[in-house]
């Protein structure tokens, strides 16, 4: 997957992805692990050995988080910053919508990209059953 920078939005402008199978419910701390070419390698090329670390976000009375959209605080990883999105309402779906976000793509030159191989979960502390994790 490559990570391509936007032309830059407002804060308040919608966000349209494709759409995800990814159905969440009750209270849910977020984990994510990220792992991206530091190098920036060229689409359809794996990068031999990426950075690898993990992030775990951990978001209290989630079913009282009343924004449209959350973003976790930033983390580096090979060199870049990165955070998590989410929309705890969805984004044009009636369910969780979870992304890996580029933390500052405003500084960032106009189709900046980097290769970034990760997944994302969400953890269910009451029952194991339910947590999910989506992988690129």
């Amino acid at each position: 997957m490559t990570m391509m920078t936007p032309p830059p939005l407002d804060e308040d402008e919608e966000v349209l992805v494709p759409h995800s199978d990814l159905v969440v419910e009750g209270p849910q701390p977020m984990e994510g692990m990220a792992q991206v070419d530091p190098a920036g390698a060229v689409e359809n090329q794996q990068p031999e050995d990426p950075p690898s670390m993990k992030f775990t976000w951990r978001i209290e009375n989630f079913p009282r988080l009343n924004v449209r959209k959350h973003y976790s605080e930033a983390f580096v990883v090979g060199g870049y910053k990165w955070r998590i999105l989410i929309f705890p309402k969805g984004n044009n779906v009636d369910h969780l919508s979870m992304y890996l976000d580029v933390a500052d793509s405003p500084t960032l030159p106009y189709g900046w990209s980097r290769y970034a191989q990760f997944s994302l979960a969400v953890v269910n502390q009451i029952n194991n059953k339910y947590t999910i994790r989506k992988g690129t």
